[in-house]
């Protein structure tokens, strides 16, 4: 009876321990949500929105193929032109060397021409000898006839070349679709194959985003966006959530909807803002067209110049 009791005490006492853990991680001291007074104050700043990436492309192959390399991972930094997988197009980069060679070549024109200037001199030879009576009717018509092809063969050399570059141009386009390559400058997100996979037309394969600079979907109040006249170039002030430091980043009005939501009362804005400091997109933000005032006002950082100024003032 005294081990059962001995043990009831000790079940209690860990209860007692994770409903106190319990009680913490409710009230955000273990999660590092913002305090609930201090959430009012940020929720006060302004309208809430939510930080996105200014570009934001899910690529794949157009076509049906198996990898063949995967030359980034996630996060790797990207510029545009860059190639970040690569699926099978061994036979197809052999076909469009081939249809390329064939375009480029000058042979069939040159010969063409060769015989075109030599069915002239054949002509001009036979007309004379027409004139002195040396040739007859006949002789001379078939000379003419000749002349006539070869500039109908070289026209026809002509536009083979001409058929023959669309043709590698084809070619070479099968190719590019088999290689996927950043379409601007930014980072790799998401990677969703490894070498020697099967790939199927149209599937997810890596995501790429551009986090600088940053934009901002703001459902400003209509009433408001029309009386402060709200115009692309407008100053706009950005709060993160997330951000700990608590800093007001500066921003700008990138556009603004030319209609307006009649069930909320609300229009879109479009803020844009630069983010050499590396900030998140995903999160939660708070957004003021008026600058900020009070406690706020001295927290104010441009995120385009932030990583400048911390660099002069480790110099100094």
């Amino acid at each position: 009876m005294k081990s059962v009791g001995r043990s009831l005490a000790a079940l209690s006492a860990l209860i007692g321990v994770g409903l106190v853990l319990w009680a913490g991680s409710a009230s955000g001291q273990v999660s590092g949500q913002p305090e609930p007074d201090r959430l009012a104050a940020m929720m006060a700043f302004g309208e809430r929105a939510v930080v996105k990436p200014s570009r934001d492309a899910i690529m794949g192959f157009t076509l049906s193929t198996s990898v063949l390399e995967v030359l980034v991972s996630g996060g790797q930094e990207v510029r545009a032109g860059d190639l970040l997988i690569r699926g099978d197009d061994i036979e197809d980069l052999a076909e469009a060397k081939f249809q390329r060679a064939r375009a480029e070549t000058e042979l069939p024109v040159d010969r063409s021409r060769a015989q075109m200037e030599l069915a002239e001199l054949e002509y001009a030879r036979q007309l004379d000898a027409f004139d002195r009576g040396a040739a007859n009717q006949l002789e001379l018509d078939r000379s003419r006839v000749a002349r006539d092809t070869t500039k109908i063969d070289l026209d026809l050399a002509v536009l083979n070349q001409v058929l023959s570059d669309l043709q590698a141009t084809r070619a070479e386009a099968r190719v590019a679709k088999l290689n996927l390559r950043a379409p601007f400058n930014g980072v790799v997100d998401i990677l969703n194959v490894d070498v020697g996979q099967s790939v199927r037309e149209g599937e997810p394969v890596v995501r790429v985003l551009s986090v600088d600079p940053l934009w901002i979907d703001v459902p400003a109040p209509t009433a408001m966006t029309i009386a402060m006249g709200l115009h692309p170039g407008s100053r706009a002030w950005v709060l993160l959530q997330e951000d700990t430091a608590e800093r007001v980043y500066e921003a700008e009005v990138l556009e603004v909807s030319p209609s307006a939501d009649g069930t909320s009362g609300t229009r879109r804005v479009r803020v844009r803002m630069a983010n050499r400091i590396g900030l998140v997109p995903g999160v939660n933000c708070w957004v003021r067209f008026t600058e900020p005032t009070g406690e706020w006002a001295g927290k104010v950082v441009d995120p385009g110049r932030a990583v400048e100024s911390a660099g002069a003032e480790g110099e100094r």
